[in-house]
């Protein structure tokens, strides 16, 4: 009898922090700002979130292939925060993060081009 509640309280406490690490990943998210789209057959995922005291802007875009080469672009209220050519990952995704300033009215566009066809752009306001 005492190993079954010996048992079922550890399953008990399982199922608390279980539900207790959910409730924070619930609520940690109400801080970031998130968009989702697709550009020519590539999924994207934009997010601007808290970040040690300032905010973090992640981009995700999932294309076709690995070493795929990105013409990228990241503004803030239409002053650039990033600029260069990045490649996708053997996965196929290209993956940016930057930090940006918490001032101004907070409008986030990216802007990521592949060597051939068109541009794909994602928008956020937070």
């Amino acid at each position: 009898m005492r190993k079954k509640f010996v048992a079922a309280g550890a399953v008990g406490a399982v199922v608390v922090a279980g539900l207790g690490a959910g409730a924070v990943m619930a609520f940690g998210a109400d801080d970031e700002t998130r968009e989702r789209g697709t550009c020519d057959g590539a999924a994207y995922e934009l997010v601007v979130g808290e970040d040690d005291g300032g905010l973090e802007l992640e981009f995700e875009l999932q294309s076709s292939g690995p070493a795929e080469v990105w013409q990228v672009l990241v503004e803030q209220d239409g002053a650039s925060v990033l600029a260069g050519e990045r490649s996708t990952d053997e996965d196929g995704e290209l993956d940016l993060d930057t930090p940006v300033d918490k001032d101004g009215t907070q409008e986030y566009r990216v802007s990521v081009s592949p060597a051939e066809g068109d541009p794909c752009v994602a928008t956020l306001n937070r």
